[in-house]
């Protein structure tokens, strides 16, 4: 691979979204997609409720028309469930006044209603005046895994990223940024993991990133089925689970489409008010505009929440087939990469357990393979480095405590290792033979015992 591939290819990653955060395209779809939309359908959703015409209401005679409109708006319309079914025998699906002559329960237009069985299987619809709530929480819900994201050692390689996105570093000074990368490997990832002794804390080094990536995976896909669930909940009368399905479909057996079901755009009002002469009340019909607004938004959202159950699912189950096989991600990492020389990055890969995997498969989205191999030779290095001083551990230790021995020198860090334990390597047979003769070579003089 050329330089100047290598440097493109650099160039090229570093310009791709997704790649450039700490979390995949799995999770910045749910954060990014998902809470982008709802909020801006929140705005949207305000606005309309602040400046357009909410509701419309007619045939009140005994009220005020702005009185009329403000009560039904806050204290909540209504449908009647048993009038969804009885085309051309109602104004409107699920809408049938206590007016004229009409019995519900035959659909015979045969004597006039009855006021308490007209009334008996009301509706209410009040969910449309916290929309705009509605989608800030699940603006809210889509975020908060990034947050937990955001606490684990993956935050801390957010400034490599940024150092590998910048064209004008790597172009002038790639070697810098290779030592800057392997330095930082080596200081977060490789020496906290051979410095501590207890086996608790090498455990939760190894696994703690592994277990707090799955865990966000999984809390996706869990948000994303409770959305689909509570919105299901929010609507008491019509089947939002298959409303994406059913779209401008009758539902069942009745002549009413599942969109007029959930999102009614004709509804009924009931205005009670306190009198001179006692209880005065009104029954009158309303027309909400914001449902044809509100029935198209939900429906995109149907899909998009349908489409991340799924994504996420998938995401989830292929995190954890990666981590039980780290093979496969050693393998795709080499793969995308394009990387030539491996010898190095199989000895780190190894070396570095598993939560050190998921932060080299996050560098190596923003690095080239060339670059990746330069730094994986540089780490290996240092571990190599590390390693031969945890063997000489011990007789470091046995010098702190006890100091060297006023007869015999300072040796070494090699021999001195050696000699604390009686074990003369054979690195160091040429050089002990060497002193040996040298040693035979001295004449011995006698101490003079006369005072100077």
């Amino acid at each position: 691979m050329s330089y100047l591939f290598t440097i493109g290819l650099d160039k090229m990653k570093g310009a791709i979204p997704f790649m450039s955060s700490i979390d995949d395209v799995t999770d910045q779809i749910n954060r990014n997609t998902m809470t982008r939309l709802m909020v801006m359908w929140a705005i949207l959703s305000t606005f309309n409720q602040l400046i357009g015409a909410n509701i419309s209401c007619l045939k009140f005679t005994k009220f005020d028309k702005d009185f009329a409109e403000q009560y039904c708006w806050t204290q909540g319309i209504y449908t009647h469930m048993d009038a969804y079914d009885m085309p051309g025998q109602t104004p409107y699906p699920g809408i049938a006044p206590c007016v004229g002559r009409l019995n519900i329960k035959t659909g015979k237009i045969n004597y006039p209603c009855n006021e308490k069985e007209m009334f008996e299987k009301k509706v209410f619809h009040s969910w449309y005046q916290w929309v705009p709530f509605y989608y800030i929480a699940v603006a809210v819900a889509y975020y908060f895994p990034y947050l937990i994201l955001k606490t684990t050692k993956l935050r801390r390689i957010k400034p490599l990223i940024n150092l590998l996105k910048d064209e004008n570093i790597i172009d002038q000074h790639p070697k810098m940024v290779v030592k800057k990368v392997s330095t930082w490997l080596y200081n977060e990832v490789v020496y906290p993991r051979y410095a501590t002794t207890s086996s608790f804390h090498r455990f939760w080094g190894d696994f703690s990133l592994v277990f707090g990536v799955t865990a966000v995976k999984f809390l996706y896909f869990v948000i994303a089925i409770g959305h689909m669930l509570l919105t299901a909940r929010m609507f008491k009368i019509g089947n939002w689970i298959t409303y994406g399905l059913m779209f401008g479909m009758p539902t069942g057996g009745s002549q009413t489409h599942v969109k007029d079901v959930l999102f009614p755009k004709v509804v009924a009002c009931r205005i009670e008010k306190w009198a001179a002469s006692g209880l005065e009340f009104e029954t009158g019909m309303c027309t909400l505009a914001l449902n044809v607004m509100y029935q198209y938004l939900f429906l995109v959202m149907w899909y998009l929440n349908v489409a991340l159950i799924f994504l996420n699912a998938i995401s989830w189950f292929y995190t954890m087939f990666k981590f039980l096989n780290p093979n496969i991600t050693h393998k795709w990492i080499v793969n995308s990469s394009m990387m030539q020389t491996t010898a190095d990055f199989t000895r780190m890969f190894g070396y570095i357990g598993p939560s050190g995997r998921i932060v080299v498969a996050k560098l190596s989205e923003n690095m080239s393979g060339y670059m990746l191999a330069m730094v994986s030779s540089k780490v290996v290095k240092k571990i190599d480095s590390l390693q031969r001083r945890r063997k000489n551990k011990p007789a470091l230790e046995f010098y702190r405590i006890n100091g060297a021995p006023p007869e015999m020198p300072r040796q070494p860090l090699m021999e001195s290792a050696a000699l604390a334990f009686g074990v003369v390597p054979q690195c160091m047979t040429k050089t002990n033979s060497n002193m040996n003769k040298a040693n035979n070579n001295i004449t011995m003089r006698p101490r003079s015992n006369t005072m100077s």
